[in-house]
Order: structure tokens, then C-alpha cells, then sequence
């Protein structure tokens, strides 16, 4: 699924003012996960994956800098960006979870999610936004590459490989209706 309507979006971000309110969006969404994923950290009590978490709590606050920076640098101020009801429905999921497995799950999908845009951001984005966006890509690919081991070791059973499926497929179709109300904002 991910995202529907890649053409659109294509040609609604291929104006930098327009991908500068893509990138005032991840700023919040990087910066909600920093706060959210950050108050569960306690909780998760496998110190290799309390390290996952924390490196991708570390990076999301990274990205957040350079995508606020960058915005800024387009025109846009990020700090003014708020979520569509459907964006913000996207935090309150994660935020309704309480297990690592769950947590780690929606994580995956988001990110899966996250790196199909990354890619059409890089397709359409001058040539110091692709660099910022290629930076995001190596972490983000990391990041996956880190869920999966996860996934690998802890979806060790029919019945929890198909929770992991279930809760990436609801981080996969919130994300996807959120791109069809962002697309509208960002032409706005």
C-alpha cells in the first residue's frame, strides 16, 4: 500500500516551497516519536533493544534538526506546521501500545512507510535537500535493518510473526491515508 498516489505527490512536491512543508511535517512527526518512543524506553528491559530504541530515538531527533533546518532554509517555518486529525492519529496508536513487540512492529511499518517517501523526496528535491534526504536514507535503512534482526528473533512463532504483520499493516495504512490528506495541504 504505502503510497497511493506516488504521481501526485511527485508532482505536488516538485515545487521546493511544497517539499519544505513535507519537511516542516516530518519535523513534528520525528519530534513526536522522540517524545512518545523516549517515555517507553524504561519499559523495555533487553538492553540490545533498549540500544535499537535509543539509536533510533537519537536519530529521529537528528533528522527532526536537519529537516527543520532545511524547511527554514526553503521558507517554511516548521514550527508552525499542525497534523492533519489523521496525522495525529498516528501518534495516539503508538502512544495506545504498551509492549516492545507491538512498538517495534509499528515502528518497522512506519519506517518501511518513511523510506518509499524518501525516495520520491530525493527524486524531486534540489540538490542540497537530496543530500539531507540521502543522510535520513542511511539511518533510516539502518534503523530497518535493526527491526528485522528484531523481528527475526522475537516473531518466532506463527502466531507472532502474524501480530508483527498486523501492526505493520496498521502503521502501513495510517501512513498511506495520511499521504492522501497531506497531498492537499502541501499544494495548499
Amino acid at each position: 500500500m504505502s503510497i497511493r498516489n506516488p504521481k501526485k505527490l511527485k508532482e505536488v512536491l516538485s515545487e521546493p516551497r511544497r517539499l519544505a512543508r513535507a519537511f516542516s511535517r516530518h519535523t513534528y512527526g520525528m519530534l513526536s516519536w522522540v517524545d512518545l518512543f523516549g517515555a517507553k524506553l524504561k519499559y523495555i528491559r533487553d538492553l540490545a533493544m533498549k540500544l535499537v530504541a535509543a539509536r533510533i530515538i537519537a536519530d529521529n531527533a537528528k533528522h527532526a534538526k536537519l529537516f527543520s533546518d532545511r524547511a527554514k532554509e526553503l521558507g517554511e517555518k516548521p514550527e508552525s506546521y499542525k497534523p492533519p486529525q489523521i496525522g495525529q492519529r498516528i501518534y495516539d496508536i503508538l502512544e495506545e501500545y504498551n509492549d516492545t513487540f507491538d512498538e517495534f512492529a509499528y515502528a518497522w511499518g512506519s519506517l518501511i512507510h518513511f523510506s518509499s517517501l524518501l525516495d520520491l523526496y530525493g527524486s524531486v528535491a534540489d540538490p542540497k535537500s537530496r543530500v539531507m534526504i540521502e543522510e535520513v536514507y542511511r539511518d533510516v535503512k539502518e534503523h530497518l535493518r535493526l527491526l528485522e534482526e528484531y523481528f527475526e528473533l522475537n516473531a518466532n512463532t506463527p502466531e507472532r510473526r502474524k501480530r508483527a504483520e498486523e501492526v505493520k499493516m496498521i502503521a502501513d495504512k495510517i501512513y498511506a491515508d495520511r499521504e492522501d490528506e497531506e497531498i492537499k495541504l502541501y499544494a495548499s
